[in-house]
């Protein structure tokens, strides 16, 4: 399945969704998505992006979550790569997609989404600011 209404830059009203990878990342994003938008809080939100790996398989690394709340950082968290996809994840192009709930906060919320091989290789990286109402 093909991502095809969303884009690499996917602005409106209150949220900011963005391919925030390093030049040399291993993955290729090719689309984003967030919704609802504006997020809200006690209830779902959905992330989604596809991406391409045009190389070698990867089996291990790591998945590294930033977040600012009302431009305050706060602690990253990090979780083992294969509980976040299927791995290995083979050359191909992919489609994930991850919904969690918003706490019972409101403002402004960038979340950062990074993922690394077991050598510490980025990925891919996605970006999204966000106000939760």
């Amino acid at each position: 399945m093909r991502l095809t209404l969303l884009s690499l830059y996917l602005t409106n009203a209150f949220s900011l969704i963005k391919d925030c990878s390093k030049v040399d990342s291993l993955f290729k994003i090719n689309a984003l998505g967030f919704w609802p938008d504006p997020a809200i809080k006690n209830e779902n939100s959905t992330v989604s992006f596809a991406y391409t790996n045009p190389g070698s398989a990867i089996s291990a690394g790591t998945a590294k979550y930033s977040y600012t709340y009302n431009f305050i950082p706060l602690t990253p968290t990090t979780a083992d790569l294969c509980t976040q996809t299927t791995c290995p994840i083979e050359p191909g192009t992919y489609n994930q997609s991850s919904s969690s709930t918003f706490p019972d906060v409101t403002g402004s919320l960038t979340i950062k989404l990074e993922w690394f091989d077991a050598a510490g290789k980025q990925l891919l990286c996605a970006q999204i600011n966000t106000k939760v109402r």
